[in-house]
């Protein structure tokens, strides 16, 4: 039918009005057909005619699809498809051209190392849904090879579900080693090894991830790979959105590339492997510049987002929710100049549970940066309860670990603790008002340099010292009190903009001089009977602002 409507189709090119006749003369459904190949083809001829140049060819028939059914596929979850796969994927790659390869509705078993799509070719793999399409490793499995790896610049993988099948082979399920290539509307279980890898042997820049599901991976759920060696790999300016990773074995997203940007992604229950060790955070992290926007972490074995080695530089994590971790919140490692904004940080610290739960363990915080600086922490939520918490279980088969319950105990120890006396972050516009319950504090530092403005500390206690010749005031805080008799000659500088109220006790003679030229006040201050001065700093002087003494 298609050769007659070409045929027609030129002839209409000479005769012109007697074939339309012709035409006219057919059904409605032939006459459709042949309009839309003969006549386009005619249409084409008659304008290379007249010396202009062709139209392009309507986008359905740009390219050849090619169902593996038709190379002798049969889906039935039992029978090796590799050759026939393998047959398509021949025939597809052999032309050079772009074209589809079509999995219909059926549960197909293959080798890894089968559906591989070479370089200089762009595929799209392609299926009828992920629950209708399913791939799977053929049973025993042996092979190293990724079930479905993708080589070519801008090919796709869509529509289906990729399956373990029960092989034990540790290979990946997808592995994208090329730029500008996309997953989409997809399923990816029971990986043997990491579900989804990325750039592991070839530079996958620029890669999109969308609508994807990832469950019960061995390894990683996704893994974005670092530099390889010999040759660079690794993968720069991802972009994912409306992904999903639950219970994988390590960590449930490792990224080792710079600058991945990632909206809408949840990870939870990772490291139900009972030998990850440390290796079972949310989101792991090693490099710098990422966008985690609207991201969720929760009952992870370890950390919920973790950047470490120097990761999380230059990075923002914005309208996150990160929750009933078994370790901290968020956790920096040297991380600097990292954007934290309107996140809530509940529940986490699971691992420090019961009566005997350690009020001072920093590995329970909200959020806790070590040995880090220039964070901007903004309208961020940090609180705990004593809502009773039940234990998180591996589903079966999987013997993994589980995230241990906890009683009617708030197990989150510090809204915010740095290490270090460098810290010159930022903390703004919060509200840190229940960890004080469990350490008596909201936040732990060292720094002088640390600032906290406009942040409800709920009932942290006023922090008190002694009167001495000099005076060092708290790393942080807007208000101290003074404990006994004394004289004060110096305070020690702090960071320029502090303010500090320190209120004088009751009962006891205070005296501070006026003279030493690093503390400005009007007048020398005598007081017994309490009252307040109020000072800034300029960063090696203090200024008084006023006094009720």
């Amino acid at each position: 039918m298609r050769l007659l409507g070409a045929i027609l189709g030129l002839q209409t090119a000479r005769y012109g009005a007697r074939v339309r006749t012709i035409i006219g003369q057919l059904s409605p459904s032939r006459r459709d057909l042949i309009l839309m190949t003969g006549v386009a083809a005619a249409g084409a001829v008659a304008t290379a005619q007249r010396g202009q140049p062709s139209p392009p060819p309507p986008a359905s028939l740009s390219t050849s699809v090619l169902n593996v059914r038709d190379f002798g596929a049969t889906g039935d979850d039992s029978s090796d498809d590799s050759g026939a796969v393998q047959a398509a994927m021949k025939e597809a790659q052999a032309s050079r051209a772009p074209a589809t390869i079509y999995f219909p509705a059926g549960e197909y078993r293959v080798r890894g190392g089968v559906i591989v799509v070479d370089e200089g070719t762009p595929l799209l793999i392609r299926g009828d849904g992920a629950g209708a399409t399913r791939i799977s490793f053929l049973a025993g499995d042996t092979s190293s090879d990724p079930l479905v790896s993708v080589n070519a610049a801008y090919s796709a993988v869509e529509a289906l579900r990729l399956d373990g099948g029960g092989a034990r082979n540790g290979a990946a399920l997808l592995a994208l080693n090329q730029a500008y290539t996309r997953v989409d509307g997809c399923v990816l279980t029971h990986a043997p090894g990491t579900a989804l890898a990325i750039g592991e042997s070839g530079p996958a820049l620029v890669h999109a991830i969308e609508n994807v599901i990832i469950r019960d991976a061995g390894q990683y759920g996704i893994h974005v790979f670092g530099t390889v060696a010999g040759h660079a790999g690794g993968s720069t300016d991802g972009l994912w959105s409306n992904v999903d990773v639950g219970r994988s074995g390590l960590s449930g997203v490792f990224l080792e590339s710079s600058s991945q940007n990632l909206s809408n992604v949840h990870v939870w229950q990772s490291g139900t492997d009972r030998n990850a060790g440390d290796d079972r955070h949310g989101f792991r992290v090693t490099s710098r510049s990422h966008i985690l926007n609207g991201c969720q972490a929760e009952t992870n074995l370890g950390d919920g987002i973790r950047f470490e080695n120097g990761g999380g530089d230059h990075s923002v994590v914005s309208a996150g929710r990160v929750w009933q971790n078994g370790g901290s919140g968020l956790v920096g490692i040297n991380t600097h100049f990292l954007t934290i904004t309107g996140c809530s940080f509940t529940q986490n610290g699971r691992a420090n549970v019961g009566d005997a739960a350690s009020k001072s363990a920093t590995s329970a915080a909200a959020i806790r940066n070590e040995g880090g600086g220039g964070w901007a922490i903004t309208g961020c939520s940090a609180w705990d309860d004593e809502q009773p918490l039940k234990e998180v279980k591996s589903p079966a088969p999987t013997d993994g670990a589980t995230i241990p319950s906890r009683g009617k105990q708030r197990t989150q120890t510090f809204a915010y603790v740095s290490t270090g006396k460098a810290d010159d972050s930022v903390l703004t516009g919060g509200v840190c008002c229940a960890e004080d319950t469990l350490s008596g504090a909201s936040i732990l530092s060292e720094s002088t340099r640390l600032r906290v403005c406009g942040t409800d500390l709920g009932a942290d206690t006023v922090p008190q010292i002694s009167t001495m010749a000099t005076l060092t005031l708290p790393p942080w805080g807007s208000t101290v009190r003074l404990a006994g008799a004394g004289q004060i000659s110096r305070i020690e500088p702090s960071y320029a903009g502090r303010v500090v109220n320190i209120l004088l006790p009751a009962g006891a003679t205070v005296t501070i001089s006026a003279k030493n030229p690093a503390l400005l006040l009007a007048a020398d201050l005598t007081a017994s009977g309490g009252g307040c001065i109020t000072l800034v700093c300029s960063g090696d002087v203090w200024h008084e602002i006023s006094r009720t003494a």
